[in-house]
């Protein structure tokens, strides 16, 4: 039989009290960004690496923060499933957007760089038949 303050008590005490302090806290320190893609189920990466040329912007960046809160809240039992189904689709929607925006202002860019390169070329090529 175990008695309150036995040793044998406390050795069983720490390594449960271990475990299930592991269990309660593993939601919280994973790694997100496998919470997000798993939930995305192939619809895209919402964590992949930015592109330099552009940053994402302030409305992008709360999007992706909201898709990582709701998915935490409802791993946590706070949502039901139709609360965080209907949530998730919100985000993602403006995620999306927000990207796409994004990924338009890139090409912009790109565009631009292209026209650039286009006309140094253009310099380059009438110096050196000038000379």
């Amino acid at each position: 039989m175990v008695f309150p303050g036995s040793p044998l008590a406390l050795l069983l005490a720490v390594p449960l009290g271990l475990l299930a302090l592991a269990l309660v806290l593993y939601p919280l320190v994973r790694p997100t960004s496998h919470q997000v893609d798993a939930s995305l189920e192939g619809g895209g990466n919402l964590t992949a690496v930015p592109s330099p040329a552009v940053a994402p912007s302030e409305e992008e960046t709360a999007a992706r923060a909201a898709l990582h809160e709701v998915e935490l809240e409802y791993q946590l039992g706070n949502l039901t499933e139709a609360d965080y189904r209907s949530l998730r689709e919100r985000y993602l929607r403006r995620a999306l957007l927000a990207i796409k925006e994004r990924h338009t202002r890139e090409k912009e860019l790109d565009a631009l760089i292209e026209e650039r390169l286009r006309l140094l070329r253009e310099e380059d090529v009438g110096r050196s038949n000038g000379i």
